[in-house]
């Protein structure tokens, strides 16, 4: 068992984390959790290229720390420019972030980062709605709902799934 990098620097987010945790985490218990974690479930648009690298490497076998995440990121030419420095300070942090390295901790961390985004789901929807009932068409109104409330709903069942508090 390999002893993980100790933290250092300012307390890391619960994004940080869960990538450090994915990063150190054995392949299976990556990915058993990797699809109930969408995208734009991470807050942080720099940490998805980072999330998206993981999910590439472990589905083609191939090693997921932080090296390998940092050689597919420059491959793919997402390591380049402002965003790219921004990605790399992200990757950097989630490598010395000394999130847990247990098989149990991708799933913790993952409940809490899809549970924060399930409230900001909520919460972009009610500004949302505030917007479009004042400039959109009343015929469009529904559908915007209906649609927003299937995603609520598929995403209430991820976290659901997460938690053990229903079958996968």
């Amino acid at each position: 068992m390999t002893t993980p990098i100790r933290r250092i620097g300012p307390e890391p987010s619960t994004e940080i984390l869960l990538l450090g945790s994915l990063m150190w985490a054995a392949a299976d218990d990556v990915r058993a959790v990797l699809p109930l974690i969408a995208d734009d479930d991470l807050d942080d648009p720099h940490a998805r290229p980072i999330l998206y690298a993981i999910r590439w490497l472990v589905e083609a076998g191939k090693p997921h720390n932080g090296t390998a995440i940092a050689d597919q990121l420059q491959r793919s030419g997402l390591l380049g420019g402002e965003r790219g420095q921004q990605t790399k300070k992200v990757l950097l942090d989630a490598i010395t972030s000394g999130a847990a390295s247990n098989s149990l901790a991708p799933r913790m961390y993952a409940k809490a980062v899809v549970a924060d985004a399930y409230r900001r789901r909520y919460e972009l929807l009610g500004k949302s709605l505030v917007e479009a009932a004042d400039t959109m068409a009343e015929d469009d109104l529904l559908p915007l709902l209906r649609e927003a409330g299937t995603e609520a709903v598929k995403h209430a069942q991820r976290l659901e799934q997460l938690r053990g508090e229903v079958a996968a």
